[in-house]
């Protein structure tokens, strides 16, 4: 793979940044900083969105009243993260009613055991990972402990944002999703102890690979672009090391064995 070249302009701009310098909401940013700042605030922003719709059909589908409620509390959280994120687009001159309007972010593959690795199938900027339906509680539960806990890990990076606004943001976002995934742990216990647990295993089996998938090409030279940016602290590998580490732990504590995950040599983009 080529290594990307940079001006001495975007170097300066590094320099800049690992030494202390932060942007704020209306001013005016480096062409590099902008366009890498949008494309990451999108797909931020079609994840929360897609992701609370696939979430609300779980409201009425959760086995108890409870459940109901905390579900509730979920989509309502996974949408008010979506408006902070279109609160940000639209300061830094995004269009995202048109966005929003004119893509699918409801879309959802009929086929549930399809595999599409990295591709994108529709004109919108969400992680794939919300391509995928879901058909059972235990993948509802599965989310919440895989999908929710890898956001988390990315999130936790966004924390001291070199982008002022989304630092703000990110830290009431970043405590919900920690809510979240807790109720995933909270549940994987329970079904990992019932009569069910040949099934829960199934189902990792199937989303594991989906949930990996989600951090991209290690690869990928993005990565030393968003950390030079200040946008990140670690690359994509750093991070999904430290989630699978987490995630071996809790699995192993339960009685679940995480499949084997083989990283595609090529990303597939729509």
């Amino acid at each position: 793979m080529s290594t990307r070249t940079y001006s001495d302009e975007d170097q300066k701009l590094f320099e800049e940044i690992a030494n202390g310098c932060k942007f704020d909401k209306g001013e005016e940013l480096p062409a590099l900083y902008d366009k890498a700042l949008k494309n990451l605030l999108w797909m931020q922003h079609d994840s929360e969105y897609s992701g609370a719709l696939g979430y609300a059909p779980w409201i009425e589908k959760a086995p108890t009243m409870q459940e109901k409620v905390i579900v509730a509390q979920i989509v309502k959280d996974e949408m008010r993260h979506a408006s902070v994120i279109y609160r940000l687009l639209k300061g830094l001159g995004e269009d995202v009613d048109s966005h929003i309007k004119d893509s699918e972010l409801s879309f959802k593959m009929e086929e549930e055991s399809a595999n599409i690795g990295f591709q994108r199938l529709k004109k919108d900027f969400r992680v794939n990972i919300f391509y995928y339906p879901i058909n059972y509680w235990e993948d509802f539960i599965l989310f919440n402990f895989l999908m929710d806990r890898a956001a988390g890990h990315q999130l936790e990076d966004t924390l001291d944002s070199s982008y002022l606004p989304w630092k703000k943001g990110i830290e009431g976002i970043y405590k919900e999703e920690i809510m979240h995934l807790a109720h995933g742990d909270k549940w994987i216990k329970i079904l990992a102890d019932g009569d069910n647990k040949e099934f829960l295993q199934e189902r990792l089996n199937v989303w594991w690979p989906r949930v990996m998938n989600v951090f991209g090409s290690t690869k990928g030279r993005s990565n030393d672009l968003y950390v030079n940016l200040g946008l990140k602290k670690r690359t994509n590998a750093v991070i999904r090391d430290a989630f699978v580490k987490e995630v071996e732990e809790l699995a192993n504590a339960s009685g679940l064995t995480l499949p084997e995950y083989i990283e595609e040599d090529q990303p597939t983009r729509h």
